[in-house]
């Protein structure tokens, strides 16, 4: 979950981002909002804090969104770059053999959409 200033702005930039990968909204009470594409995998949800001080963001902290293939990283941060996501590091391999892209929401959280070939475990 993360802290959000306006539900409603940042509900419809992650309905197109998270709607990249088939996730869509299960649960949406006015001050909450959380998305998945299935049941039996985890979810993503935003909310207006509910102590009623600001958002802030994390230092250090990141959500990452596993995809199924690395065409589907530059979906998911094409699209968010589109609606008004700031560039954290535009998809490509890094160390590990993660193939990656990192934004920043609509309220400047870190996110990043990849793709990992557990199996292979190759470079792509």
């Amino acid at each position: 979950m993360l802290g959000v200033k306006d539900i409603k702005k940042s509900g419809a930039f992650y309905d197109k981002v998270l709607g990249t990968v088939g996730a869509t909204r299960k649960m949406d009470h006015g001050k909450f909002i959380l998305w998945n594409d299935a049941a039996d995998n985890p979810s993503f949800s935003i909310c207006i804090p509910y102590d009623g001080n600001p958002p802030t963001v994390g230092n250090g902290s990141m959500v990452a969104f596993p995809v199924e293939k690395p065409e589907d990283v530059h979906k998911v941060y094409d699209c968010a770059i589109e609606n008004g996501a700031m560039d954290e590091g535009s998809p490509g391999m890094r160390d590990g053999g993660y193939y990656i892209g990192y934004f920043r929401d609509l309220d400047g959280n870190k996110l990043a959409a990849y793709f990992y070939d557990n199996e292979n475990k190759q470079h792509l």
